[in-house]
């Protein structure tokens, strides 16, 4: 992150960008995911969105109000996208937004929290592939978030290989994962899978979607059926670990040839040119063994 001019104005806390508090200086440098003051406003957002989902809460219309990237950037500083200058937000009465009420405020932050930004998508023998999220060795995609967070879910290779889930063990909010260990698990009948956390970092938030409809990783992986929202704690070296843009493609493929090789040679199916890979291929092929498809593509045991 660049450093600031001295004669630019003092770093501004994005809850105050957002106008939902009147004046508050920035003192992390905004590393907003090792401030209390930033977790305690996401928890209050989290508790008031648990009251209105119960019903204890009023609600206005939703309101229409900015995305949570567009109320975070500080004014005057450079895009990091390389957009240019970003404007200096209006504001109007002290503490209070523009456009909706705190309560409103904060809610839809926590809305945003519970809902992933779509990656993009290409086609692998059927298979869908993300191209602007990592992935990792095994079988899990890595979304950066604001706020210093990341989104991890399924890819959609281990769905269509292993099936739908009859159940997704996921970790309890601030347990600590640690890479290249067991973070999760999946079972199937009398199957289970462990799959490796593929960075290290305290869980921030569960998917409450998963535990109620485990089929949703497999039938929506890269948006509904995401699964843990994670704070790293050594985001660097655990990125370098992974894959990104067209090397997810490249390695889906050496995966699937893989595949292709083993349902040869097991079930003497051939895929024909142009062909795309069946859903649920253990489902439909449980000669291949799932201990042996867990640990070829999982890389657990």
């Amino acid at each position: 992150m660049a450093e600031k001019n001295s004669s630019e104005h003092p770093p501004f806390c994005i809850w105050m960008e957002a106008g939902v508090i009147d004046y508050k200086i920035c003192n992390r440098n905004y590393d907003c995911a090792n401030c209390e003051f930033d977790r305690a406003m996401t928890e209050a957002a989290r508790r008031n969105l648990a009251l209105q989902r119960a019903g204890m809460g009023g609600r206005d219309r939703r309101p229409a109000a900015a995305a949570w990237e567009a109320k975070t950037p500080r004014p005057g500083r450079r895009d990091q996208r390389g957009q240019g200058r970003l404007p200096t937000p209006s504001r109007g009465t002290p503490g209070v937004c523009q456009r909706c009420s705190f309560e409103q405020l904060l809610a839809e932050q926590a809305e945003l929290l519970l809902t992933p930004e779509p990656p993009r998508l290409v086609e692998v023998f059927g298979l869908r592939v993300p191209t602007s999220s990592y992935l990792h060795q095994g079988h899990t995609w890595v979304q950066l978030e604001t706020g210093g967070r990341v989104r991890i879910g399924l890819d959609d290779f281990s769905q269509k290989l292993f099936g739908p889930p009859d159940a997704v063990w996921l970790p309890e909010e601030g347990q600590a994962w640690r890479r290249a260990t067991a973070g999760l698990n999946l079972s199937r009948g009398d199957n289970q899978a462990a799959v490796l956390a593929p960075m290290d970092g305290i869980i921030e938030v569960v998917n409450p979607k998963i535990r109620q409809n485990p089929a949703l990783a497999h039938d929506d992986p890269y948006g509904e059926g995401w699964l843990v929202v994670v704070s790293p704690t050594n985001l660097k070296p655990d990125l370098e670990h992974m894959l990104y843009g067209q090397r997810n493609v490249a390695w889906i493929e050496h995966e699937a040839h893989k595949l292709l090789g083993m349902l040869e040679s097991a079930a003497g199916i051939t895929l024909p040119s142009g062909g795309a890979i069946i859903d649920d291929v253990y489902g439909h092929f449980p000669e291949l063994g799932w201990q042996r498809l867990v640990k070829e593509f999982l890389h657990t045991s």
